[in-house]
């Protein structure tokens, strides 16, 4: 990062995106991506992005960055160009809730009163230049970042919009992709290519460029050298390490699998045949456009059978069939459960400006900020937030007549909340593979054959260990029963999902760290993946297999990062002779599971969908 902060690297031995040719008419610079050539010496880049892998310690490497201009870089503030002043201060724009990631691992690895930090966020603003000027770092949020921007103003007026500072460093930039949205109006950010642009790497900075160079080769067909030309370019701008790099502990990563009782096999093969038959309507209507209520009754039945794999007979149906067509009013009381069905299998895409939503951004988002919700319509399109500000007039979908649409919220904790409650009843039991879940947690030492054998529970022991234990599962409904299962068995527990204030998050992982009565923690998954350090816990348990494998890692990157000391293990549940053996099947063969279920109405691909729908029937 040194090197790319000292800019173009002309001559440097290791090649740079550009180069100095010297020839009989004189020197010209060539670009090594695209071998265009000029004799003007192209703008400077002073940035790079770091993309190691989760765990690897991206945010202690950028403190380590901010460190180096201890060493004298900056003494004092000069004047810059558009009577900005150059401040020694670094710029760190986060999500709210990493806020207090960052001010823990500034307080953790440097010398107390060597790097100044101060946060920017809320109620604890800084008021003038000469108290940026004083501060080594600033801390703020991308919220505060765009509330303090106006298209009009363009930043006049704020504190942060006055002067130029020494870096900008952007933690979880991938989250802003819309360049459209106010967010990003100072940036323009979005995928790679305007990341390319918000580091200045001459000519990139130029969207057409980057079409130009890499993207029309890609959609003309010339894959090998679209390929080649990105690999040099982010060979130059971007670092990423894999985690053969950096030493870590062992993690082990094994397989639970969990027999239904005979009571719940029957309520399960009920609820399969169901769905069964819910496709089956599907594929003999072939391509009618008027399916949208029959491609919902597919989701809610495969809902359904996701959940009685983790409640087995605690779970009751909450679905009623829908009719072919949708009302308004049928899609006012679906929409937020089908709407969070579709984002657990992949990231949805905003049909106006081709934007995505990622299950994990909304748990990163400030919850204190008001903003218009997205659209949903009932043939599965989605309309962005930033979008739907901008909507004037009705909304619509494309298809004529409209699909029935409704409000949704992305927000995490509804992502968590649209099933009711439940209580674990002592005349049913705990589902199998609760009990198999709280057998594992109750072993000494822990038992890889917690589906064979039942250990004795010796309760004194249990609350002496050292070793902590984490367990994540999508739905907080899930968690509600392993808690109980855990009560019942006199384990205390931590409970952390999107019902959790922000403010009371980082206090929930100190005491977790710290409090050696309480060893569990309850998380769910979404919660989990978004920017926490738990690697007070050795042993995470994954109640169900998720639509994105990816989501997963995210999760237990969080234990199996820099700061673990220990060996981790992980462990998977799924029943046998599931649905959910078949979606471990497909995760391991690398296919993207979401693409079995798109909207029925995308682009009027009919015939697609019904094959991603006979794909999906074969998995069940």
């Amino acid at each position: 990062m040194l090197r790319r902060e000292r800019g173009w690297a002309f001559f440097d031995q290791e090649p740079d995106v550009w180069e100095i040719v010297d020839t009989d008419q004189g020197p010209f610079f060539l670009n090594r991506i695209s071998n265009a050539s000029q004799t003007e010496e192209p703008s400077q880049c002073f940035g790079g992005i770091v993309a190691d892998p989760m765990g690897l310690g991206k945010t202690l490497t950028m403190i380590a960055l901010a460190a180096t201009d201890l060493e004298g870089a900056y003494h004092h503030m000069q004047t810059g160009q558009e009577d900005h002043l150059d401040v020694p201060t670094t710029l760190i724009i986060v999500p709210p809730p990493l806020i207090g990631t960052w001010e823990e691992q500034l307080l953790e690895h440097v010398v107390e009163g060597r790097l100044i930090s101060r946060r920017h966020h809320r109620e604890t603003r800084l008021a003038s230049i000469e108290e940026i000027g004083a501060t080594n770092i600033v801390l703020t949020t991308y919220h505060t970042i765009s509330a303090e921007w106006s298209p009009s103003g363009k930043g006049k007026g704020s504190i942060l919009y006055s002067v130029r500072w020494r870096r900008i460093i952007l933690d979880e930039a991938h989250l802003i992709r819309n360049g459209n949205s106010r967010m990003s109006q100072a940036n323009r950010l979005g995928d790679l290519a305007t990341l390319f642009k918000f580091i200045r790497a001459y000519p990139y900075t130029d969207q057409r460029c980057f079409d130009t160079d890499i993207s029309r080769l890609w959609k003309s067909g010339e894959y090998q050298e679209a390929i080649k030309r990105l690999k040099r370019l982010s060979k130059c701008l971007l670092l990423r390490r894999d985690k053969g790099t950096v030493r870590l502990p062992p993690r082990r990563d094994l397989q639970c699998p969990v027999d239904f009782r005979p009571e719940e096999r029957a309520l399960y093969n009920k609820l399969r045949q169901q769905a069964i038959i819910s496709i089956d309507e599907v594929l003999k209507r072939d391509s009618d456009s008027s399916n949208s209520g029959a491609y919902v009754n597919v989701l809610q039945q495969i809902e359904s059978l996701r959940l009685v794999c983790n409640l087995g007979l605690h779970y009751s149906s909450r679905h009623t069939k829908t009719s072919h067509t949708l009302r308004v009013d049928d899609w006012l009381s679906l929409a937020q459960s089908t709407f969070n069905m579709q984002r657990d299998m992949g990231p949805i895409v905003c049909l106006q400006c081709s934007s995505t939503l990622n299950i994990t951004e909304p748990l990163l988002d400030d919850p204190t900020t008001t903003v218009q919700n997205p659209f949903f319509f009932s043939c599965l399109r989605f309309i962005c937030t930033d979008c739907a500000q901008k909507c004037k007039k009705v909304v619509i979908c494309g298809h004529k007549p409209c699909c029935a649409v409704a409000h949704v919220s992305a927000s995490g904790h509804e992502v968590e909340s649209s099933l009711p409650g439940v209580q674990a009843q002592t005349d049913k039991g705990l589902p199998s593979r609760v009990e198999a879940l709280i057998t594992d947690i109750k072993a000494l030492p822990p038992s890889e054959k917690w589906y064979i054998i039942a250990l004795s529970y010796r309760p004194t022991n249990w609350q002496s260990l050292n070793s902590c234990r984490i367990v994540f599962s999508t739905w907080r409904l899930t968690l509600d029963v392993v808690e109980a299962g855990l009560s019942r068995s006199c384990i205390s527990s931590f409970r952390f999902d999107g019902k959790v204030p922000q403010k009371d998050r980082q206090g929930i992982v100190d005491r977790f760290r710290h409090d050696r009565s309480i060893r569990v923690m309850l998380l769910t998954l979404s919660c989990g993946a978004a920017g926490l350090t738990l690697t007070a816990a050795t042993r995470a348990y994954l109640m169900e297999p998720h639509w994105n494998p990816t989501l997963e890692e995210q999760a237990l990157a969080r234990i199996h990062r820099i700061g673990q000391l220990r060996e981790v293990t992980t462990v998977r549940f799924f029943v046998r002779d599931s649905f959910e053996q078949q979606v471990i099947k497909v995760q391991e063969s690398k296919r993207y599971l979401a693409g079995l279920l798109l909207s029925p109405h995308d682009n009027g691909q009919a015939s697609e969908n019904l094959t991603r729908l006979q794909e999906l029937l074969s998995l069940i």
